[in-house]
């Protein structure tokens, strides 16, 4: 599985952005927060043209196993997942939770992170649809 997890959808970036709102909860997640990265580089006078939003995710009692378990990992906490567009075709997408974790330290997360990355996938896979 690559680094990177990246689907396609069919609709537009306003209605992924819909569905997943409704999905993140329905799988026992939370958005923490979200930004609209074209509106703020607009407002810093630079101008995006694709569309390009961000969701902050969390489950707390997998986020408080991972820092019990490895508290220096609090630096990828918590998940995110992009909306955006690319060369006119909206994308929903991640970095892969199990590789990056994997790179970042010696212990064996894989029952924590395993079941996240396929929470994760089913969020996106729900929202693309």
């Amino acid at each position: 599985m690559p680094d990177l997890i990246i689907k396609d959808s069919q609709l537009s970036v306003e209605e992924v952005i819909e569905k997943l709102k409704e999905a993140v909860p329905n799988n026992k997640f939370g958005i923490l927060h979200s930004y609209d990265i074209k509106q703020t580089l607009a407002g810093k006078g630079q101008e995006l043209t694709e569309e390009c939003h961000v969701f902050e995710i969390c489950n707390p009692v997998v986020a408080k196993n991972i820092l019990e378990k490895d508290m220096d990992l609090a630096s990828v906490l918590p998940c995110r997942i992009s909306v955006y567009t690319k060369d006119g075709v909206t994308k929903v997408g991640m970095a892969s939770p199990t590789k990056h974790i994997a790179q970042l330290t010696t212990k064996d997360m894989s029952l924590i992170v395993d079941p996240v990355e396929q929470a994760l996938i089913k969020i996106i896979d729900q929202s693309i649809a």
